[in-house]
């Protein structure tokens, strides 16, 4: 089950390579905004930050770790707002900084023992073939 970036990517590119322009900045916003919403909810929960550090970006990727503690809605709601920006060629970057990040997307918790962005990754892209 388990898709590695690289696959997702080009399972994508194969789906957009049909489309207009317009139409592939919409599907790269909802797949966008699919990912962030799976890969936040299946964050594991102790004290909430893990969840809240999520952070969405365009062309770069986030190397900062966020301060306060915020729902997962709002989480969501933010890098939802980052995405909504997205123009012309700009990509898209959802990335978490906290030092545990990775003993957890490797299976650390039970509450998420496959991780959370592999099997978004999985999710998502299984909806392209």
């Amino acid at each position: 089950m388990p898709v590695n970036l690289k696959e997702f990517n080009a399972k994508v590119g194969r789906f957009t390579s049909r489309l207009l322009p317009e139409q592939i900045q919409l599907v790269k916003q909802k797949v966008a905004l699919q990912l962030l919403e799976r890969i936040v909810n299946m964050t594991p929960v102790d004290t909430g930050r893990a969840r809240s550090n999520w952070q969405v970006t365009l062309d770069e990727r986030s190397t900062s770790v966020t301060g306060p503690i915020v729902s997962a809605a709002q989480t969501i709601n933010t890098g939802a707002a980052v995405i909504a920006a997205v123009s012309g060629g700009q990509s898209i970057w959802i990335a978490n900084n906290l030092p545990y990040i990775e003993p957890l997307e490797n299976g650390h918790s039970s509450q998420a023992p496959a991780g959370m962005t592999a099997v978004a990754l999985a999710e998502v892209g299984s909806q392209f073939g």
